[in-house]
């Protein structure tokens, strides 16, 4: 159940979700500022009024340059280079905030009951200090590593799927998956060579992409699809357009491909057998390119896809966007692939899932879900979105064995 004023919050929130992330980091750049003098230094604060003046300073100024901070650290230059050295640090200092944050509540609970029962003073912030010093130590070390040797770790998942009227023939036909690699944010060259080979390492049956191919700039699709050209399956390679590839431009991703990745077979609202001996097939609805934060999409897509769906054998249908899943799972498709949320990239590890970053987005951020007899799987992506960091949360290569309900 979704409750108005929630969703009219969270809609405002994420409609200038930048801006008001600058205006964030303001805050926390003053409170760890702060944290610094008063606590590791040991130095008088200074006074409320200093510190809310040097928040509010900071706060304004992010909110006036991040934006076009964000914007500019797409380009291949100096300054594009220090825009992403910003915007990074700025993720960094958002992470480093919270614990910052986390480690002055629990002094407000833990040192306030010490103190009513007449702990010293000294004695508790001594105490106070040196575990806040620990606790921020040990956030700011996770996010150095998000940002370096984390954000590269690959985690090929496995999943065995019932899938009602699959031939027995076909039992053990692996699908591999992989999402949201977003060309021309890190992911390009070398790197994105790397990926293709660790993809047909996994020997899977069909190979399928679901969404968000490339990021934002055009100049990358060449080169990014004469790559992607080299992914291999026994039985074909598909793919859908995610919002990105709206935003670098359908039509221009779509050319791309078949004329530098002809072997990608492009879905865009179609339904298509898979060659193998018993039915098997394929459904692709392409992402609609709007707002990333609407839940329970209802799309006509997978209205038309589910009408001319065949009776002797499974479709598994592919989208970006998980909140396609309800829908899709009404229309009676037994296996649905998504992307779209990255798995949050940055994760608290607690629980099955992790509390990651995308829960602001949809409940459905990572992993296997199920309606009745419709299973969900959303991938936490091969590239990354916006900074390039992962924490908890590595990129993912998912391959599903198939067989009978």
């Amino acid at each position: 159940m979704q409750i108005p004023g929630i969703q009219f919050l969270r809609r405002k929130l994420l409609s200038r979700l930048v801006r008001n992330l600058a205006v964030a980091l303001g805050v926390f750049q003053t409170l760890i500022a702060h944290w610094i003098w008063s606590v590791a230094l040991a130095r008088e604060s200074g006074g409320l009024a200093v510190w809310l003046g040097a928040a509010l300073v900071l706060a304004a100024a992010n909110a006036a340059i991040v934006p076009s901070l964000h914007r500019a650290r797409r380009r291949q230059s100096s300054s594009g280079h220090f825009a992403r050295l910003y915007v990074e640090s700025g993720v960094a200092t958002l992470i480093v905030g919270l614990s910052v944050i986390a480690s002055w509540v629990a002094f407000a609970l833990c040192g306030g009951v010490a103190l009513a029962l007449g702990a010293p003073g000294a004695a508790v912030f001594g105490v106070f200090r040196a575990a806040s010093a620990l606790l921020v130590a040990g956030v700011a070390a996770h996010a150095a590593w998000g940002f370096t040797f984390g954000q590269w770790r690959i985690e090929v998942t496995t999943t065995r799927v019932p899938l009602p009227k699959l031939h027995v023939e076909l039992t053990g036909l692996r699908i591999a998956q992989i999402s949201d690699l977003h060309i021309g944010n890190r992911l390009d060259r070398a790197r994105l060579d790397h990926m293709v080979e660790r993809t047909n390492a996994t020997r899977a049956d069909i190979v399928v992409l679901t969404g968000d191919l490339f990021d934002f700039d055009p100049s990358h699709l060449e080169a990014g699809a004469r790559r992607l050209a080299g992914l291999r399956a026994r039985y074909g390679v598909y793919a859908i357009l995610g919002n990105h590839d709206h935003y670098v431009g359908a039509e221009l991703v779509a050319d791309a491909l078949a004329r530098y990745a002809p072997n990608i077979r492009l879905l865009r609202d179609e339904l298509v057998r898979v060659p193998v001996a018993e039915p098997l097939y394929l459904a692709g609805v392409e992402d609609l390119g709007g707002p990333f934060f609407e839940r329970s999409l209802h799309v006509p897509a997978i209205d038309a896809l589910a009408d001319q769906r065949p009776s002797d054998g499974p479709v598994v249908l592919l989208v970006h966007h998980p909140e396609m899943f309800s829908h899709a799972a009404r229309r009676g498709f037994p296996l649905v692939l998504a992307g779209h949320t990255h798995g949050g990239q940055i994760a608290l590890p607690v629980g099955r899932r992790g509390i990651n970053l995308a829960r602001v987005m949809t409940p459905l951020t990572r992993g296997a879900y199920q309606i009745e007899s419709s299973l969900l799987y959303v991938n936490r992506g091969i590239g990354v979105g916006g900074p390039a960091v992962r924490i908890h949360c590595n990129r993912e290569i998912a391959v599903f064995e198939l067989e009978p309900a």
